[in-house]
């Protein structure tokens, strides 16, 4: 019997750790630059874990993606492939294989891939309708370089944890809570506590929403799940970000009684170390 290269249940996941996926030094500097390195480190573990689960969920009795809603499509070649799981909901459209996630709104898309903190940006209208390796997404998706595109890829990273912090929700409506503890203490043994997915989801969700708020501290993105997201990326001269009038040099600054970096006043907590105490 032939094995599958790769599978959403992680068995044969770790063949897809090549050397092209793995994330190169400068692209690690690019993220970190905007987003402390601690905080990419927890939501790569969470994610994991999230993948992880997704795949246990497929084996629970009638499989719990599709009972969710989410619909099945197979690799011709099953050797060559992972199956594809996706759903939309409203304007979102959520994809899931076993080496990641495409998080979709109406004009812009994420793919955040499962081993590295690396959130690339897709057209939405590139995205294959049948994706079985992530190779294929290899030339479609980018990381964000300009200020735009750093903002309109932390917008869809909060709607997607907080998407996860649903789905997780409703699955502990679903099974229990022993069902997710149970699985998660199988894989992860050496951790002595109980992981609970979803508020972990929102631990995450709530500090790259403080993230965006350093990029304008005047919007407000406490209800980023409910805001329109800008338009796709061939079209930046219609986009609906717009950048803030305040030039960075003219800001009074402050100075993190932690780390000792200078961030600007309207923000509430140092964004290099999450530092939230008085500032110098």
């Amino acid at each position: 019997m032939k094995t599958k290269p790769f599978s959403i249940t992680g068995e044969y996941v770790e063949k897809l750790k090549s050397t092209e996926q793995i994330s190169t030094e400068e692209d690690a500097l690019s993220y970190s630059k905007y987003i402390p390195k601690y905080v990419q480190k927890n939501w790569k573990k969470i994610f994991s874990k999230q993948i992880y689960g997704f795949g246990k969920d497929i084996l629970y009795n009638k499989n719990l993606l599709i009972e969710y809603g989410f619909t099945k499509q197979r690799p011709p070649i099953p050797e060559q492939g992972t199956s594809q799981y996706s759903i939309t909901e409203q304007n979102d459209k959520i994809i899931l294989w076993g080496f990641g996630m495409v998080f979709a709104t109406k004009n812009d898309a994420l793919f955040l891939w499962r081993h590295e903190f690396k959130p690339k940006l897709i057209n939405v209208n590139l995205i294959p309708s049948h994706l079985w390796e992530p190779k294929q997404l290899q030339q479609q998706s980018t990381i964000p370089k300009t200020s735009d595109q750093k903002l309109l890829m932390l917008q869809l990273l909060v709607k997607s944890m907080k998407w996860l912090e649903k789905y997780e929700k409703w699955v502990l409506a679903i099974c229990g809570k022993t069902y997710r503890d149970k699985l998660l203490q199988e894989q992860y043994p050496r951790h002595t506590s109980a992981i609970q997915l979803d508020e972990k989801w929102s631990e995450l969700s709530e500090k790259f929403t403080k993230i965006l708020k350093t990029f304008d501290p005047e919007q407000n993105y406490d209800e980023v799940e409910s805001k329109p997201i800008q338009p796709n990326l061939e079209q930046p001269s219609q986009s609906i970000i717009q950048p803030n009038p305040k030039q960075p040099s003219q800001k009074a600054k402050k100075v993190c009684g932690a780390c000792g970096e200078n961030y600007p006043e309207e923000v509430s907590f140092c964004p290099s170390c999450m530092w939230e105490d008085f500032a110098c």
